[in-house]
């Protein structure tokens, strides 16, 4: 995919509306194996939208594909046959529907003509005729009961949070009715924009000081150089161009305190695209040392680089291979996983991973952490995380690890600067957040010394 820096913006004066943009963009996630963020920056770039257009946009795009199971299981219940209608005129009843169920601010007859319209000009006449007719039904009938709770609670819960019916079901089991519902509601909530005070540009405070001359809304988090921003578009804020922030969620900032770098060390990012927490060990370590920035993929290690630039950082360096006899203070594994801790930011997670793939994704992590540890040196640390809930992906891979390596201990806790705090800590000695916990993504993280005993 072309980076939004190599699209040219459109030429033409007409630019479509955020409707047929939101709809295109869920027409071609899957013919271009694409992310919904990435079609929507796209999106924004050629279209220069900008304002209550990019922000109705987002909402669509991001609404749609959270509602998604539920919105099926409604129009469902319209459609005359049993046959699923093309996946284009699914995805524009989904939109109309979700239009007109969940957005109170669009009134539902406007939802219906606005669906109507955008079918005019892509579809059939007898197309045009079906999406109209299913979305007045709707209109006039209203959403069918959800499946009754008392006969069959995962299916009540799948439905009602549109999540997928194999991971309400863990959820519940594990974590219980309370905790798991809570977890439920939080996957479909806007998430925080939240930002990493770059330390090399200056303190907190004057951070802070820049977002209130600009009168942009703010407030600093627990973790030392996180804020919260709220209103506005996050590429607008003021101080971004020149560096000054990198948006991070605040449990993904954690990790970089978990790993503790200090200045003049060596550290490995080995999965590091596109580059939050290897800026962040550079921050750390005050830009004096070597912050090897490495991944599989060449394009994704440019933007990488890009933000090293935009950040100020001189210490890092970016390669799809490290030097064999390379040894680091710190190696951190923050591992490709299923994601299921950031459902919330990333709304066609749920609907591409299976339960099937937790098996699948654990090999990987293990052979990841295994390469990865033939590069700490004698008393370095090797940390090993994820922005997933399950075991499968998270203690187990830990535990398999230190069983065939016994030279690797768990360090338990947090260290002698207590970042991150003890309420992160569990009674197993591993770090974790939830969604639900003080607004956070959901992640897991194991601190591993290297002490050759």
């Amino acid at each position: 995919m072309e980076s939004p820096s190599q699209i040219p913006p459109r030429q033409d004066q007409t630019k479509p509306s955020a409707r047929s943009l939101a709809w295109t963009i869920l027409n071609d996630m899957e013919p271009r194996r694409a992310w919904a963020e990435d079609l929507l920056t796209e999106a924004l770039h050629r279209n220069s939208l900008t304002g209550a257009d990019a922000r109705l946009l987002r909402e669509l795009v991001f609404g749609t594909l959270k509602a998604q199971l539920f919105l099926d299981y409604v129009l469902k219940s319209f459609y005359k046959s049993d046959s699923t209608p093309p996946r284009k005129i699914v995805n524009l009843l989904r939109l109309g529907a979700y239009q007109m169920l969940l957005l109170s601010k669009i009134p539902p007859h406007a939802a219906v003509h606005a669906t109507v319209e955008l079918a005019k000009g892509k579809m059939d006449a007898r197309q045009v005729a079906f999406v109209n007719a299913v979305l007045r039904s709707l209109g006039r009938q209203g959403a069918p009961a959800l499946p009754p709770r008392e006969k069959d609670e995962v299916a009540y819960l799948s439905v009602l949070h549109s999540l997928p019916a194999w991971l309400v079901r863990r959820w519940l089991e594990r974590f219980g009715w309370e905790a798991a519902e809570c977890l439920m509601h939080t996957a479909n909530e806007a998430p925080p924009v939240v930002a990493r005070v770059n330390a090399l540009r200056g303190d907190r405070d004057a951070a802070l000081g820049l977002l209130e001359k600009q009168g942009v809304e703010h407030a600093a988090l627990e973790a030392p150089m996180a804020v919260h921003i709220s209103g506005g578009d996050p590429g607008q804020i003021p101080g971004v161009a020149e560096g000054w922030f990198y948006f991070q969620d605040q449990a993904s900032q954690w990790v970089g305190y978990l790993v503790d770098p200090e200045p003049g060390q060596t550290c490995i990012d080995w999965c590091s695209a596109p580059g939050g927490k290897a800026t962040h060990l550079a921050e750390l370590m005050r830009n004096q040392g070597h912050v090897w920035s490495h991944d599989v993929s060449q394009i994704k290690l440019r933007k990488v680089e890009e933000n090293a630039r935009r950040l100020g950082i001189t210490c890092l360096r970016t390669a799809t291979s490290v030097p064999k006899e390379l040894r680091a203070d710190r190696v951190l594994v923050d591992a490709p996983c299923s994601g299921l801790g950031t459902l919330r930011r990333h709304a066609e997670t749920r609907w591409r991973i299976r339960e099937q793939d937790l098996a699948r994704l654990a090999k990987t992590q293990i052979t990841l952490l295994e390469q990865a540890a033939s590069h700490v040196r004698l008393g370095g640390h090797l940390i090993y995380a994820t922005c997933t809930t399950e075991p499968e992906e998270n203690e187990n891979v830990v535990n398999s690890f230190l069983k065939q390596h016994p030279e690797f201990t768990l360090k338990i806790g947090p260290g002698a600067n207590g970042n991150p705090p003890q309420s992160y800590w569990d009674s197993e000695g591993f770090f974790r957040t939830y969604p639900r916990h003080k607004d956070m993504d959901g992640m897991f993280a194991a601190r591993l010394l290297l002490s050759g005993e």
